[in-house]
């Protein structure tokens, strides 16, 4: 890019600026950028880029031939700033690109002979991504028209206008059939025929042998040859597959050589050029005649005309539909969708319910149906200037359903199949709506079904590297989609299972954390989220699963962004504990770890460990009461047990059948809920271990209290965190209170320290 569009700035003047805008998408440097300003200057003897005029083409053609890579690049503005540019040089086509800021001047328009065979490969490439609209098609189509109208009434013959009228040719017929093949916008049939007519007029008048070739080559490439272009661009070959049936339309949609319409007119010119090659007395015109059929029956023995017709021969008996059933209706109604024709409008609503049902048929006629859908994805914007909106519809709803019965039925039409290939594309899918990125996410598994094996893989890599700039939506619906993919696929069997995985951490570190702040609109996308994401990552392969949960014990002194993860890693054991995705053990594990961390940042996590301990056998929230018990009498940060302890016990006892979420009130309800606990016969048990661990505890924080730290001294035991110093007070008098209500559990050495303690 560079190269070309230096050399570029030699030529022209305004093109500097399309150069300078580049270079924010492909790194010019400095010394670039000043190279570019230094030769921007009208060249001084433009006879010798006369003389050059197809080497000055060559570098258009190089221009315009980058888009596609430039596009799955992510540099979509430059795309329109190529086409901006190409149009500019093109006399009577350059009006579109006012906004632009060019203008073809002086020796630029040198530039034009380039820029007639190179617009129809931009134009093909923009009608794919919807970079280019139906009024822009028609003036383009028109400019052409006008051109070669000036070119043929000027009586010169030097190289430049020989050159000019041949390329304008070239590019239109090339350009008319990248719109009819397309399938999607209609021309009318007046403006085809008079385009044709000036073909012939090129070819059969007395001009330079040049000429005769350019208005042949326009015919050929009308019917689809591309002579002279260097990508191709043609999609639809199957007069099968169009179905021209209205042969009294004014309109033209699909390839010039299924027209009825058109048939007599191109049957005229080809013989005409035939005879030209069988029997001119003129050698190198008869040599270009030879040249242009040779084109149009390379063209006709493609493999690609002859496969098409081939699939449209033999399946015609397996998919034949009588005429008058439901889907043949439905489908033939599908197929002659326009608005181009004066009538009756079908509303939005109508198309998106006819795919809906069309989506559900078990098989469909064969029809162009990459042409129907790609005219189905446009209609919505086509009919919104002359149809009122329709507040209940949903905007975007027909595009959407586009999508979908593409979905249904990628599996029987390739042209489907390419569709989706191209939508999935990341360069493509970062342009759509959210509603098509949704959909495609949430239907991942079917585009499984119907992709490759490596095509799968990019679909998955694309996807995740395009997460970490998503919204909530959006990783919702990508939750959805592995969901479905996990729960339809034999994780042992298949090869992708690994980009997956990859998908899902990257999910994973992207999950939202619960605020004081969000919104109750957040606050549901969040719960979602969540929801959606430990259903997918229950589905899992469960030694995968248990390795990215794993937590260490350095996990846990890292820093905060390392935190959050661990508690996120955390919160979802114990949800998949509670769904059975897990076992209750892999939650043990952790207890050590959950109970000694610090109280700012873990309060979710309790709240995860206890809401699952709520269905947990009594025997097992035994255990981990006494052993968070345990945990206060060593650990650092005794509140983080201290809150778990009076969360379990809230549940378990008789007084509290709801799940209390605050954290002083945890604990200035644990006097009574753990005497409760104690009461119970079921607890007996586990009563001596619970006083004796809540009276160490207690003298601990007394001690820690009142400033007497030898405690703390002894081997094994952590000394309290400073950040305790705010909850001295109001733990030690939970506490006292505790151990007063139990008091008759205690030793009467224990009683008699525990009345000698003095709390405020």
């Amino acid at each position: 890019m560079r190269a070309l569009s230096l050399m570029i700035c030699q030529l022209t003047q305004s093109s500097s600026d399309i150069v300078e805008s580049l270079s924010a998408y492909f790194t010019l440097d400095t010394f670039d950028l000043d190279s570019i300003r230094i030769a921007n200057r009208p060249c001084e003897n433009s006879d010798d880029l006369e003389e050059d005029i197809w080497g000055v083409a060559g570098l258009v053609l190089g221009l315009a031939s980058s888009v596609g890579a430039i596009y799955r690049a992510g540099a979509h503005d430059a795309v329109l700033k190529i086409k901006g540019l190409i149009l500019s040089w093109i006399p009577h086509v350059n009006s579109l690109v006012q906004n632009y800021g060019f203008c073809s001047e002086g020796t630029e328009i040198l530039m034009s002979v380039g820029s007639c065979l190179a617009l129809p490969i931009v134009v093909t490439f923009c009608q794919r991504v919807e970079l280019i609209n139906d009024n822009e098609l028609d003036h383009l189509l028109n400019g052409y028209v006008e051109l070669i109208s000036e070119l043929i009434s000027v009586k010169k013959s030097g190289s430049f206008h020989q050159s000019l009228l041949m390329a304008s040719c070239i590019g239109a017929g090339s350009l008319l059939a990248c719109i009819l093949n397309e399938g999607v916008h209609s021309i009318e049939v007046e403006c085809v025929k008079g385009l044709l007519e000036l073909f012939r007029k090129c070819y059969s008048d007395p001009y330079p042998p040049l000429i005769h070739l350019g208005g042949m080559l326009g015919v050929v490439n009308a019917m689809g040859a591309s002579a002279g272009i260097l990508v191709h661009i043609n999609h639809l070959t199957s007069s099968m597959q169009t179905g021209y049936e209205q042969t009294e339309s004014r309109y033209l949609r699909g390839p010039l050589l299924s027209s009825p319409v058109c048939q007599p007119d191109l049957t005229s010119l080809m013989q005409d050029i035939f005879l030209v090659a069988q029997n001119s007395d003129e050698h190198q015109l008869q040599q270009y005649a030879a040249w242009a059929v040779s084109f149009l029956r390379h063209h006709m023995w493609s493999k690609e005309v002859l496969d098409s017709d081939d699939i449209a021969g033999s399946k015609s008996v397996s998919h034949s539909f009588p005429d008058d059933t439901v889907i043949m209706r439905l489908c033939l109604w599908l197929m002659h969708l326009s608005v181009s024709e004066k009538g009756i409008i079908a509303h939005v609503g109508t198309v998106a319910t006819v795919l809906r049902c069309l989506s559900r048929a078990s098989r469909l006629p064969i029809l162009d149906w990459g042409a129907i859908i790609r005219r189905c994805m446009r209609y919505e914007d086509q009919v919104a200037e002359l149809l009122p909106p329709d507040s209940a519809l949903m905007k975007g709803i027909l595009r959407e359903e586009c999508v979908q019965f593409s979905i249904s039925h990628a599996n029987q039409f390739d042209p489907l199949l390419t569709f989706l290939d191209e939508l999935s594309d990341l360069s493509r899918f970062k342009t759509l709506e959210l509603n098509l990125q949704t959909c495609l996410l949430i239907h991942l598994a079917d585009l499984i079904k119907v992709f490759s094996g490596s095509r799968i893989e990019k679909l998955l890599n694309d996807i995740t590297h395009y997460l970490s700039s998503v919204t909530s939506i959006l990783r919702i619906s990508c939750w959805k989609g592995l969901y479905q993919c996990l729960d339809e696929a034999s994780l042992d069997s298949v090869d992708y299972i690994y980009h997956i995985e990859k998908c899902m951490e990257v999910l994973f570190s992207l999950l939202p954390m619960q605020s004081a702040s969000i919104t109750e609109v957040d606050r549901l996308s969040f719960v979602e989220e969540w929801s959606e994401a430990i259903k997918c990552l229950g589905k899992a392969r469960r030694g995968w699963l248990l390795d990215f949960l794993q937590v260490s014990q350095e996990d846990l002194v890292h820093g905060a962004g390392q935190f959050i993860d661990v508690v996120k890693k955390i919160q979802v054991k114990a949800k998949l504990v509670r769904i059975g995705s897990l076992p209750l053990t892999e939650l043990g594990r952790l207890k050590a770890y959950i109970l000694n961390s610090e109280p700012r940042g873990v309060w979710d996590v309790l709240i995860e460990v206890v809401a699952t301990l709520q269905h947990a056998e009594g025997s097992v929230r035994r255990q981990w009461v006494v052993d968070a018990l345990e945990v206060s009498c060593i650990s650092s940060y005794p509140s983080t047990a201290l809150q778990f302890l009076g969360m379990l016990c809230g549940i378990s006892c008789k007084y509290m059948p709801l799940l209390i979420l605050d954290r002083l009130t945890v604990l200035s309800d644990l006097p009574v809920t753990l005497t409760s606990l104690i009461s119970d016969p079921s607890w007996e048990v586990v009563a001596e271990s619970i006083v004796s661990y809540l009276w160490v505890s207690t003298e601990r924080i007394y001690n820690w209290a009142t400033q007497n730290l030898s405690s703390d001294d002894t081997p094994g035991i952590q000394p309290i965190d400073e950040s305790e110093n705010d909850m001295v007070a109001f733990l030690l008098r939970v506490m006292h209170r505790a151990c007063v209500s139990l008091k008759d559990h205690l030793p009467l050495e224990k009683q008699l320290k525990l009345a000698n303690m003095v709390v405020n």
